[in-house]
């Protein structure tokens, strides 16, 4: 089952802060865009729709506070929400003529907080809203009466790629006994992770081409 993903666009010049904050709202199923200045948000705005949009005060280019003013019309409705300094409160202020504009989360701030804040503001049901870290990720070996040997994916493969999620399929099913051939049971919870599609189809061309076989002599399982 594919869940649904909320896309963020998050407008901040402090890279290592950003960083912090991308990883621990994309534990969450939102897909954050970042940019480092105003006008690079400006553009991202004429070619995105976005869900949701995050913006600080203090960047180069172009202000938070001016591109509220001038958002693109594709935009034009999308809730803004500003991460600013006390010292710049009054700036905020006064842009709260903007009918996006819905509040406003000082420096440094919970993003705990802030999550609810997002979450209150898009209306979104507790029940939608998916911690990847509730579902640790593992895999099994198992076999099936019809399809023989296989493993098992349990969990959201969060912070994991392909490479490392086939590294350790290829270390547990070793070597392919008798009939070249196995299959891979994915879980529900695999299909938390935004991703989720790529990641399958790069794992079993990385599969077939650690052990000599056809993509198709290698089965995707939904359990």
């Amino acid at each position: 089952m594919v869940q649904s993903f909320f896309k963020i666009l998050f407008a901040e010049d402090n890279e290592s802060s950003a960083e912090l904050l991308i990883h621990f709202l994309e534990r969450f199923n939102f897909e954050v865009d970042h940019v480092v200045d105003g006008m690079a948000a400006e553009l991202k705005l004429r070619k995105t729709k976005y869900d949701f949009i995050l913006l600080d005060n203090m960047m180069p280019v172009l202000s938070g506070v001016r591109l509220a003013s001038k958002v693109p019309d594709l935009n034009k409705n999308t809730p803004i929400v500003f991460l600013t300094a006390s010292n710049e409160k009054e700036d905020v202020v006064a842009a709260a003529h903007s009918k996006q504009l819905v509040g406003y989360i000082l420096k440094p701030f919970d993003p705990e907080k802030l999550l609810q804040k997002i979450v209150s503001v898009l209306k979104i049901p507790n029940e939608l809203i998916i911690d990847k870290k509730k579902y640790p990720f593992s895999i099994e070996r198992t076999q099936n009466v019809s399809y023989g040997n296989g493993v098992k994916l349990i969990g959201c493969p969060f912070q994991k790629n392909a490479e490392k999620i086939a590294q350790e399929i290829a270390f547990i099913l070793k070597e392919l006994p008798g009939v070249r051939k196995f299959f891979i049971e994915v879980g529900e919870e695999f299909y938390y992770h935004k991703k989720a599609q790529e990641i399958l189809g790069s794992l079993v061309t990385r599969l077939a081409s650690k052990y000599e076989i056809k993509e198709e002599d290698i089965l995707i399982l939904s359990s």
